[in-house]
């Protein structure tokens, strides 16, 4: 539905639902939890459940389911089971400190566009904390985050929630009718929230701009953050040089 050459309807109720899921996130249009989950309920099921993976919707809908569960906003769902007990102290859904912040850009005809100023929207809470994007953080938080992963989960999770995370999940009928377009499946698949390397490596590319890569048998973590947007499905060249300059120095 991403590269129909016009918007499926679905796309088209989704849209005026204002639930921001079928496409790039946008939390400066998105309701409150309850709307948000109510909007998407009301919407048709593209496949049968199981039959098809598509991306990032489910993170979107446990993020609420979680939040239920806690009895607690899901940005507190993570502070208090997250990032406070691994010391993720600038990691939120937004912050006051916007002089930590930069500016977004992305491309535009005449070179690079500013998308979102520090004053923008992470300087104040979204109605729907996301749980599929929405996240601001820096890059010791994130190295916090994977060596707990590459730790196996010690402190906050179970070491087998941890192999599912990082483990494929989708059965070769799913890779073939899902995904982010026809090469998403090459020499990869998906856990839970993770795209999963046939060479057991793990992470995801982030199209706001960031890469963060794991590879467990290495015991190496490699994360790039940057301020402009991708072009293209595919992170810029200057993401995958990151990570083979890592893989050098390691011989």
């Amino acid at each position: 539905m991403f590269f129909a050459a016009e918007p499926w309807p679905v796309m088209a109720a989704d849209g005026a639902l204002h639930l921001a899921t079928l496409g790039p996130p946008d939390r400066d249009i998105q309701p409150d939890p309850d709307t948000w989950i109510a909007g998407l309920g009301s919407l048709p099921l593209l496949a049968q459940p199981g039959e098809r993976w598509f991306y990032n919707t489910g993170a979107s809908v446990l993020g609420v389911l979680a939040a239920r569960a806690a009895g607690q906003p899901f940005g507190d769902v993570l502070r208090t089971r997250l990032f406070e007990p691994l010391s993720m102290t600038g990691t939120a859904f937004w912050t006051t400190q916007t002089d930590r912040l930069v500016t977004a850009y992305r491309a535009a005809p005449e070179g690079l566009a500013a998308w979102n100023q520090p004053d923008g929207s992470w300087s104040r809470p979204p109605a729907f904390p996301d749980g599929a994007a929405g996240l601001v953080s820096t890059a010791d938080d994130l190295l916090a985050f994977s060596r707990m992963l590459l730790r196996g989960g010690a402190q906050v999770l179970p070491a087998a929630a941890v192999r599912a995370m990082t483990t494929d999940q989708l059965t070769p009928e799913q890779k073939a009718r899902g995904g982010l377009g026809p090469d998403f499946s090459k020499d990869k698949s998906w856990g839970f929230c993770l795209a999963v390397q046939d060479d057991g490596s793990y992470g995801w590319a982030g199209g706001f701009g960031t890469t963060w890569l794991m590879d467990p048998g290495r015991d190496l973590t490699v994360i790039v953050l940057t301020q402009r947007q991708f072009d293209s499905p595919e992170p810029p060249a200057v993401h995958a040089e990151f990570q083979r300059a890592a893989y050098a120095a390691l011989g």
